[in-house]
């Protein structure tokens, strides 16, 4: 039998032992939504070889994080750029302009006709 500090020992631990658990499972998670190419993303990327420069403010940690990656953070952000424009354009990923004003998608689909 155990006393009452050692129990709440115990339930302490099987508390943070299910929180790396989740925590464990949010990972896998993230991991497979992230695409295999991710990682080669600023060596297969179409990029044009013409540049036109710019000046961008981005959140402090943005920069920061993209800075961490090292060496060539300024065709990185490129890419991630180009990816999330294709996308838009593939309408992979919709805009605001792909819905209506209650949200609803409205991409490929006939406009309505009118009656004069």
């Amino acid at each position: 039998m155990r006393t009452i500090a050692q129990e709440r020992a115990h339930v302490e631990m099987m508390i943070e032992l299910e929180k790396q658990s989740q925590d464990w499972r949010d990972m896998k998670l993230r991991h497979a939504l992230i695409p295999d190419d991710w990682g080669r993303l600023e060596t297969t990327a179409p990029v044009r070889p013409r540049r036109k420069k710019v000046t961008v403010a981005l959140d402090e940690d943005v920069a920061r994080w993209f800075k961490g990656l090292g060496a060539g953070y300024h065709g990185r952000i490129n890419g991630v750029l180009r990816t999330y424009m294709l996308a838009l354009i593939s309408k992979e990923v919709l805009s605001r302009g792909d819905r209506n004003r209650h949200g609803e998608e409205i991409w490929g689909k006939a406009a309505p006709k009118r009656t004069e």
